[in-house]
């Protein structure tokens, strides 16, 4: 995922989470949540829909590189810093064909069959990373539900420990568990590609408008940033949905259009992938991330969003591909010394 994608709204939403989980005073309660007013997309002052309008449209995005989430590589090689390295996105939609199509350009800019090593293994409990890659192919990520809606994790009552999400238990809370409402998005992957030597690609995927699917004919993958325990709740790390949502559950383009309205927009980004994904991937990304973008609030070229305190910063050159920091660890452990 790229970090302008959520940075700059997500910020607030999860101090609202964090603020939940210092001040209870029992663990043994949900984090109240305030609903977020729906938005129409209408502009009240110049009476027109600025950004995406309802049932059919088309908008662009063009890409930059030099952002990521904490703890994903940023991919940033010597190539896509020239001045002809140029990609871009185009989102079509019309409701009344069920329609969406993401179409996808990259110009002289797209590393061919890369090789990449991790300094180390950023695995956790929940999710596993590849830690190298070799001969890579490419892969879309279209995050159309971006924190405009909460989902439920619980963590034991004992140790307080993350256990899961609820999707993973259908059946009910699991036993001695807290369940806690955490900002969650939601995204699909398209068919894996991979552009020519000289760096250029051109991709069109097709999509539903009612049922926007991934790769595997699922409803992609929820992703959510939290606390692995509650003792520490500043020490943020991601979390995926492992193996997909069912095809029931996937976005539509309704809600993506509300994402848009309501300011906390959406994102397209480009992973380096395995050209055969290994099962633990299923629906979700190797977070090796190149070129991306959020729209409707795009970051220009050059700049870039601090990736934890959802800040612009100032252009940093190119320094070449390498892993973005994790999110800071805790100055206090709450649950005691």
């Amino acid at each position: 995922m790229h970090n302008s994608s959520w940075g700059l709204r997500a910020s607030a939403r999860r101090l609202a989470v964090l603020a939940g989980l210092v001040s209870a005073s029992s663990w043994a309660q949900t984090i109240p949540v305030v609903p977020l007013p729906k938005a129409t997309g209408k502009s009240t002052i110049e009476q027109r829909y600025v950004y995406a309008k309802p049932d059919k449209g088309e908008f662009e995005m063009n890409l930059i590189h030099g952002g990521a989430a904490p703890t994903e590589v940023v991919v940033q090689e010597p190539m896509m810093c020239q001045p002809q390295a140029k990609a871009k996105a185009k989102i079509k939609y019309d409701k009344s064909k069920n329609e969406v199509k993401l179409i996808v350009d990259f110009h002289k800019a797209l590393p061919y069959r890369m090789s990449y090593t991790r300094p180390a293994d950023v695995s956790t409990p929940y999710n596993q990373f590849p830690v190298s890659i070799t001969d890579a192919h490419w892969q879309m990520w279209f995050v159309g539900r971006m924190f405009t809606f909460d989902t439920t994790f619980y963590y034991s009552a004992t140790t307080l420990q993350l256990i899961g999400h609820e999707e993973q238990f259908p059946g009910g809370p699991p036993p001695n568990s807290i369940p806690v409402s955490v900002p969650t998005m939601q995204m699909i992957g398209t068919p894996i590609f991979e552009g020519q030597p000289n760096g250029n690609a051109h991709v069109e995927f097709n999509f539903r408008y009612d049922m926007i699917l991934d790769d595997r004919n699922a409803g992609g993958t929820l992703v959510a940033f939290l606390p692995y325990n509650l003792c520490k709740p500043d020490e943020y790390g991601p979390w995926y949905l492992n193996g997909g949502l069912p095809a029931s559950k996937a976005m539509n383009f309704d809600q993506v259009l509300e994402s848009i309205w309501s300011g906390y927009g959406i994102a397209i980004s480009s992973s380096l992938e395995p050209a055969v994904k290994p099962s633990y991937l299923d629906s979700r990304d190797n977070t090796m991330i190149a070129w991306g973008q959020a729209y409707p609030g795009q970051v220009a070229a050059g700049m870039n969003v601090d990736a934890v305190g959802g800040y612009f910063t100032p252009p940093l050159g190119c320094p070449g591909t390498r892993v973005n920091p994790g999110f800071p660890s805790a100055y206090f452990n709450i649950c005691g010394p």
